[in-house]
């Protein structure tokens, strides 16, 4: 069995998106016939203990290393977070065996920078998971100032371990046309695959079926929600302006679930609103992903048009394979308005137009046969190309193909 090391900060028990695409690849691949490590960082989302230091999960070795736990919500708490990720893991670093192919993801964005190292110091072959590009992402959001200093050097850092690594992963094609800005003579190395979803614990639940309908006093009402992380790159503002749009229509409620940077921000928004058609609740554990994902009559997701090709969002794979109509924020050319329309699961609406995305809404909501429809295509859809098996798969075949 070859070896085969993954270095992420998140990984299981973790709930947040990356931790449970880590952890479900790195299975599969060990199920495949890979002999299969992970060192990663202690849990922080919605886990309260602490896990084993070291444990053999499924067939994966994982090593889970000292790092701070910092608010992550914070600029930073993040940020140590990170550095400490990566100071920690780099001591690991010489420990590994030689021949193994070690797989870095940008999450902290300099973990990648580890392989650079390994391969100048040990000759150590890598591939790098591009979840989101940086110093482009921070720059958008105006963190840092774009084509400053700070900007450059990140850039620098950033680039240099995608030169030296024997291939990138990336999540959509957008991204691979922006990769390949930075290293134009890296185009036989770069791999598109997409993030996914299990069908066996991501599923559509019957509204009737649906405890949490009660739990929250939601019956009786047509959900427009936006799950997930409530942070910087999301276009949260013009849904809350639509909540404002449609506040007449009292069989109408916008649902907001998760947490993040933005969260206080779109909070106050409603208040200062008076929207009574605007609730919010916390991250919902992955065990009732699927009856919550399942109670939207529509789901929104958006992304801003500068970030097309810097990130791809991950809970579209969730969205799809729950069947519900999706409604994306987003440039009309982007990626995921794309996947929609091939899909016949969704559309696109503006992210500066709520009165559009008012229209936008109603179009599905007061329409039950043009929703049902939509959510069946958005399934068939996520079942053909975006299920956990497809895509652990092409990673099987792609990293023979490198080793």
């Amino acid at each position: 069995m070859y070896p085969l090391i993954f270095f992420t900060q998140l990984y299981y028990p973790d709930n947040a998106t990356t931790a449970i695409i880590m952890s479900g690849l790195a299975e599969d691949l060990a199920t495949y016939g890979f002999n299969v490590k992970v060192i990663c960082a202690q849990p922080t989302y919605l886990v309260k203990k602490k896990s084993p230091k070291r444990e053999v999960r499924n067939k994966v070795a994982v090593r889970r290393v000292w790092t701070f736990l910092f608010d992550k919500n914070k600029n930073l708490g993040r940020m140590l977070n990170s550095l400490s990720c990566f100071f920690v893991m780099l001591a690991n670093l010489f420990a590994i065996e030689k021949k193994a192919l070690l797989v870095f993801n940008t999450n902290p964005a300099l973990l990648p920078l580890l392989g650079f190292i390994s391969k100048k110091l040990r000759n150590q072959r890598y591939v790098i998971l591009v979840h989101d590009l940086w110093p482009e992402l921070p720059a958008h959001t105006g963190m840092i100032r774009n084509g400053g200093m700070l900007y450059r050097i990140i850039d620098f850092l950033m680039t240099l371990p995608l030169r030296y690594s024997s291939g990138i992963i990336v999540l959509s094609d957008a991204m691979k046309k922006c990769v390949l800005q930075k290293v134009p003579g890296m185009a036989n190395k770069i791999y598109v695959i997409h993030n996914w979803a299990d069908a066996n614990r991501v599923f559509p639940v019957a509204k009737e079926k649906i405890r949490l309908f009660d739990e929250f006093r939601l019956k009786d009402k047509k959900i427009v929600m936006y799950s997930g992380n409530l942070g910087r790159y999301q276009p949260l503002e013009v849904m809350i302006h639509t909540a404002n749009e449609l506040k007449k229509r009292k069989d109408i409620l916008f649902l907001f679930v998760g947490n993040g940077g933005k969260k206080a921000k779109i909070q106050n928004m409603a208040e200062d609103l008076k929207l009574d058609n605007v609730r919010f609740l916390p991250f919902q554990p992955l065990d009732r992903l699927s009856e919550s994902l399942s109670m939207a009559d529509v789901s929104l997701m958006g992304i801003y048009p500068e970030n097309e090709g810097v990130i791809m969002p991950s809970k579209l794979y969730g969205l799809l394979a729950v069947g519900r109509p999706i409604i994306c924020v987003s440039d009309p050319e982007s990626e995921v308005a794309d996947i929609l329309e091939k899909a016949g699961a969704g559309i696109q609406s503006s992210i500066n137009d709520p009165k559009e995305l008012a229209h936008k809404i109603l179009e599905i909501v007061d329409d039950p046969e043009k929703a049902v429809k939509m959510g069946q295509n958005g399934k068939t859809y996520f079942l053909e190309h975006f299920e956990r098996k497809i895509i652990t798969k092409q990673w099987y075949n792609i990293l023979n193909e490198i080793i």
